[in-house]
């Protein structure tokens, strides 16, 4: 959890998935890199009490039965990916929650094992899973990628849909 650089401030650009806005991303990125972690969880710029993205993907979560995502606004890319597993989530009932979600619950769920899944969801790594989560130097490891029901779920949906495997209801393949 990054609780002291910020990617991205209220009245900015952080909704926009443009270069310059992930510019300001790099050193705390290469920092964490050092520090021998393979991303950050980015929180709020105010209080660092909030959860926003996972590197230059949206940050997801299962928590407690839920599927938790921060509300995209103008800090928070409403990205392609997010929207696609948050309508496969809610076409299967599964509970969808688009909030602020707090880095307290975050690691509270970590600790008592609510938390069942973390991922982050974006065009390039499509589902990328959540080994463990870091913050103020305590480090929960989550259970193996491989055993997570709701987002292994989603990615071979996505896939199979991808290459055709199942039927796209959506339309969100396009043939070129």
């Amino acid at each position: 959890m990054e609780t002291h650089y910020t990617r991205a401030a209220e009245g900015g650009m952080g909704y926009a998935k443009s270069s310059g806005n992930y510019g300001v991303s790099m050193l705390p990125a290469r920092k964490a890199l050092e520090e021998g972690f393979d991303q950050l969880i980015w929180t709020d710029a105010k209080e660092h009490k909030y959860v926003e993205e996972m590197g230059a993907a949206n940050a997801m979560f299962v928590l407690d039965g839920k599927l938790l995502t921060p509300l995209a606004q103008d800090t928070i890319l409403d990205g392609v990916t997010r929207d696609t597993v948050i309508t496969l989530a809610r076409e299967w009932g599964f509970p969808v929650e688009e909030r602020k979600v707090s880095v307290a619950e975050i690691m509270e769920g970590a600790k008592t094992g609510k938390l069942t899944d973390a991922f982050g969801a974006g065009t390039a790594a499509t589902i990328a899973s959540v080994g463990s989560i870091t913050h103020d130097g305590e480090e929960y490891t989550l259970i193996d990628p491989k055993e997570r029901e709701f987002s292994q779920k989603v990615l071979k949906t996505m896939n199979d849909i991808k290459y055709g495997n199942i039927p796209d209801t959506h339309g969100w393949n396009y043939i070129v």
